[in-house]
This record gives structure tokens, sequence and C-alpha cells, in this order.
């Protein structure tokens, strides 16, 4: 079946549980419906179906879905649930839920000793409401690196939708530059953060070169908190040209705006600093000539970094709610010796 037949079966699939309200509906077990397709079909013929969350947002999720011979995926981390159907065993590893214990996985898989898990060839990629009857699922393709260039995927993305396929933006990474390097606390952030600093992806998927350019103000990229704008500037001289079928990324520092920043809330202030850059970033550059405002899809990147204004990493720090992998890796390790 190839990625057009995967979509539609999935599509299929869903549709046939529309008869439930959405609300009634556990995202989990529609997450292990669309798997069990996989399953039904041949294509996932492994005891145990991974599905490892690589997106998480407050309103969906998405995740990587593969066969394994282990209840481990091929990362270093215990899952955080296993629910056994039929003779199938799936195993969710979320962002934002805890690790299951060695203990705990024997006592569902009968495996305590379990390793990390060997991949099977084939991976698909699940997007999931987690408020609605949606979602979709394709397969992955040898052609595509990133995962944002899966059009399908992008409603379960943060930012705005793109309005062609052939031409789009992510605002891919955002950290903070601290003015003070000593205040590392995050609810203290506001009255600490000198600039931003990041990369925007680019994709141009036309047949021609396309022109970047400012607008007549000069401004590039702007993120609105009401009636508060906060600049982004590309680092790279303008106008860039992008050539056919290619994509670039560029990097961008927001231009120094105190009073932005002291202005968001004192509790909290990574995460609605977050949140407006997710909902509300858009570039107001010249699209080859025409004056064109575009909000850009948000890369939903779990983590960022507080660093000084050398570029020196000061704290690499997590979403509020996530758990940090490093951890969770050492944690893993030191479990197995």
């Amino acid at each position: 079946m190839d990625k057009k037949g995967i979509v539609v079966f999935s599509l299929l699939w869903l549709l046939s549980g529309c008869i439930r309200k959405p609300n009634d509906v556990d995202m989990y077990q529609r997450a292990i419906g669309y798997a069990q397709s996989l399953v039904d079909s041949g294509y996932i013929t492994d005891d145990y179906v991974q599905l490892y969350e690589l997106k998480t947002s407050e309103f969906s999720s998405i995740y990587s879905i593969f066969g394994t011979d282990t209840p481990i995926s091929d990362a270093p981390e215990y899952p955080s649930r296993i629910v056994k159907v039929g003779e199938k065993f799936f195993c969710f590893t979320e962002l934002d839920e805890p690790e299951l214990s060695v203990e705990q996985i024997y006592c569902i898989t009968n495996v305590y000793d379990a390793y990390l898990g060997l991949r099977s060839n084939d991976i698909w990629f699940l997007g999931i409401s987690k408020n609605e009857n949606a979602g979709v699922m394709v397969k992955r393709s040898p052609d595509i690196d990133n995962l944002f260039d899966y059009s399908e995927l992008w409603p379960y993305f943060s930012g705005g939708q793109p309005e062609r396929r052939d031409f789009y933006m992510w605002l891919f990474t955002h950290d903070i530059v601290l003015s003070d390097p000593a205040c590392l606390e995050l609810d203290s952030l506001g009255f600490h953060i000198k600039k931003l600093d990041g990369e925007i992806y680019v994709a141009n998927k036309t047949d021609t070169i396309v022109v970047l350019s400012s607008d007549l103000l000069g401004r590039d990229f702007v993120v609105a908190n009401g009636s508060d704008t906060l600049v982004l500037s590309l680092k790279d001289s303008l106008p860039i040209e992008i050539p056919a079928n290619h994509s670039l990324t560029l990097r961008y520092e927001s231009k120094e705006n105190s009073s932005f920043f002291q202005n968001l809330p004192c509790k909290n202030t990574w995460m609605s600093l977050y949140k407006l850059l997710g909902d509300s970033t858009f570039s107001l550059l010249k699209i080859s000539v025409e004056a064109k405002k575009i909000r850009l899809l948000h890369g939903d990147l779990p983590f960022s970094y507080l660093r000084d204004d050398s570029g020196e990493t000061l704290k690499e720090f997590w979403n509020e709610g996530i758990f940090d992998k490093e951890e969770r890796g050492q944690r893993f390790w030191r479990i197995s010796e």
C-alpha cells in the first residue's frame, strides 16, 4: 500500500467510529486503532508496537509507530503505558507522562530484562487530536527528511496552516538570550530576557526561484501579543533567493524590546511566551515582490536553551510537564547495568 493508500485507509478507519461522540473516545484507544490497522494489514508483525510521542501540544500529539522485538523502543527510556490487545502489546512512550518501572513492565509483558528494541524497517507517523475524533497516519518516506514536510500532519502542529503546500515557513527553534546570565529561573525570565535567537525553516517546493525581501518598514517577522509586537530580524542579508525545490534554514534574532517581555505573566513566563511564539508569529516578508502576511507553522519543540550574549549555553530546559530525555536516558542505563 502506498502513502496515499495508507492515508485513505486511516481516514476510512476513523469514519467507521464517527457514530461516537469525540469526547467519549479515549485518545489512546483511537491511537491503538490506527496502529492496529497496520497489524491487521500485515505491515507490523512484531509482538510489540511502539507509539513514540514526538510532538505534543494542548490539542494534539504526533507519534512515530513501528514494531520492535521488546517492550522498549529504540531509544533509551521506558514506555509510559502498555496496553495489550490480543497477542500484541501497544507501548506508548509519552513526552509528558512518567515512565513505567521495570516491575510494572514485567507485570504486563512478563519480560523483565528488556533491552533496547530492534526497530522494524518501516515507520509511520500518526497525528491525532486530543479533543476531537480526528487523526491521520502517513508512512515515512525516504525522500522526506523533516517531520514538518509531511503536509498531512500540519493540522496536528501549532501555528498557522499554510495556504500552499509548495511554499511554507516554520518557526523551528527559539532560544533565550539573557541580559543577566545569573538569572536562570524560568518564572523570573520576563525581566532578564535580552532577546530571542533561533531558526526559521523555509521550504520552496515550486519549480521557480523565490526571492525574500523586507517589507516597506524593514520588518521580517513579528510576534504579536495584542497591540504589543516583538520584531524578529533575519541575520542573513536580504534579499534571499531560494532555488526551486529547495529549503533553507534562516537564523533570526529579536530586536531588543524589554517591555514586551516584562508584560508577560510573572507565573509560567516561559510557557506564556512559548504559546505566543506558537500561535502568533507572522512573516511580513515580501515573497517574490508580493507583500504577504503569513502565520508561521510552529515546530512544537519541547525544549529550548538559555544562552548568554556570546552564544554560550547556560541551561537546557524542557517545557512545563515534559520529562527530560537526557535524564531518562541516564536512568535507563543505570538500571540496565
